[in-house]
């Protein structure tokens, strides 16, 4: 089975379409997965303490287009979570879809979450030591990253790497702006 992994959409229209393109061209039997931020919230952390409920669209844009998009599941990020406890159930129906969505995925050989659950380092290095799945797949930070065993390694993009041995973490990067995304093939034990 092959995972196309995609986190960190932001509601960027043409960065969305342009990595669905490239995940149909590339691999047109992957499951596409998203792991969270699929919406931008207009709200900041700090306003969203005192805000209060006038209208969806002053919280978040749900452009028609963009939503047209949306076919696959995706995971809770912050964003979401924002975005569901400012705008009551019954305001929009799209995003009350989203409330039944998850804040994480096991899979019998990985486990997936949005990274905001992770501590970060000044240098956007995770902590991922609470949890113990010998691979685990996040966003979050707009940086991708490749951990094996703790160290972070180099990534050489387009080129698959074995997952066979060792621990790895992996930072999916951002479809926003870089339009990054990655291939995870569960029976090779590869990501690419």
């Amino acid at each position: 089975m092959q995972y196309a992994l995609i986190t960190d959409l932001h509601s960027s229209l043409p960065d969305t379409r342009a990595v669905l393109t490239a995940i149909q061209q590339t691999a047109p039997q992957a499951i596409v997965f998203s792991l969270g931020d699929v919406h931008e919230c207009h709200i900041g952390k700090k306003r969203a303490k005192r805000y209060t409920f006038e209208e969806t669209e002053q919280i978040v844009t749900l452009d028609p287009d963009f939503l047209k998009l949306l076919f696959f599941e995706t995971l809770l990020g912050n964003q979401e979570e924002r975005l569901l406890s400012l705008i009551p159930v019954g305001a929009s129906s799209t995003l009350d879809q989203l409330r039944s969505s998850d804040r994480l995925k096991q899979t019998e050989s990985a486990l997936f979450l949005h990274g905001d659950q992770l501590k970060w380092s000044y240098d956007l290095t995770p902590d991922t030591s609470p949890y113990k799945e010998r691979l685990l797949f996040f966003g979050h930070s707009h940086v991708r990253g490749l951990f094996k065993d703790g160290k972070r390694l180099k990534i050489q993009l387009g080129v698959p790497i074995s997952t066979k041995r060792g621990y790895y973490a992996i930072n999916v990067g951002p479809v926003l702006v870089e339009r990054e995304w990655l291939l995870y093939d569960t029976t090779a034990e590869t990501i690419t």
